[in-house]
């Protein structure tokens, strides 16, 4: 029986999304990867051309024998719900596509090829933009960084405030980091843009007139940050509620006008 493109099982948030991609990088093997976008009207469609090209909807045991068969193992992985609320979901739907060996005739690169690393958007100023790099740590290990021009706009925006004084934007601006998923690579790159927010910040702007130290007011920002960096293991990538899968998606969507 053909796999249908309405059962993909839809991954419930962003954090889920990078999980499930570290895994199949740093556990299982993965080795090759590409970025696609198809429009979210056709996103029914994609998957099932996938499926045709590549058998993405194939279960667990179902891969195994076409590994045995030394055939391509092929995951997509699509935008998650969290980022594609179907009410009002934006134009186009990102895959990434993972693959255990090169895929012919498709433009992948080697997962550790420097020049072109595993890359994941996120939707900022309109569109998707490349937001996280997947990559090895000094230590040897897979993680998830922020995409550099990303990471240098967050940390430029907190040394804009701290410089200021603007305690307001500055405690919205950290609040907002405190709740990206936080991989031991983008958790590494927050606590730098929290000491060199911190070295700014001064004697002068914690002390009140009598010369007791004062709480700061961005101290409640930070309570809000992990004190260690996410962990894939364990971590819940399905949700339990419809929409769960692409069909159930679809038709949440329709019932919302928009198909």
């Amino acid at each position: 029986m053909p796999a249908d493109p309405e059962d993909y099982r839809l991954l419930r948030s962003q954090s889920a999304l990078l999980a499930q991609a570290l895994r199949l990088v740093a556990r299982d093997g993965y080795t090759w990867w590409q970025l696609q976008e198809t429009p979210t009207e056709k996103v029914l469609l994609a998957v099932k051309k996938l499926d045709e090209k590549w058998a993405i909807l194939l279960d667990r045991p179902a891969r195994n024998v076409r590994r045995q068969a030394r055939l391509p193992v092929v995951h997509a992985l699509l935008a998650p719900l969290s980022a594609m609320p179907p009410e009002a979901p934006h134009p186009t739907w990102p895959i990434l596509v993972l693959a255990d060996q090169k895929l012919p005739g498709e433009h992948v690169h080697r997962v550790a090829d420097p020049k072109h690393p595993p890359t994941w958007v996120a939707w900022r100023k309109e569109a998707w933009r490349p937001t996280y790099v997947l990559r090895k740590d000094p230590r040897g290990r897979w993680t998830w960084f922020l995409e550099e021009s990303f990471y240098q706009e967050l940390l430029e925006e907190a040394l804009h405030h701290a410089t200021r004084g603007d305690w307001p934007r500055l405690v919205g601006h950290l609040k907002t980091l405190g709740n990206l998923p936080m991989f031991s690579g983008v958790w590494g790159q927050l606590q730098e843009i929290r000491k060199r927010v911190q070295k700014l910040w001064g004697d002068r702007h914690l002390r009140d007139p009598e010369g007791r130290w004062k709480a700061p007011p961005w101290r409640k920002a930070l309570e809000g940050w992990p004190k260690t960096p996410l962990s894939p293991i364990g971590m819940r990538l399905y949700p339990e509620a419809p929409p769960r899968t692409l069909g159930e998606w679809w038709e949440a969507h329709r019932k919302g006008g928009g198909g």
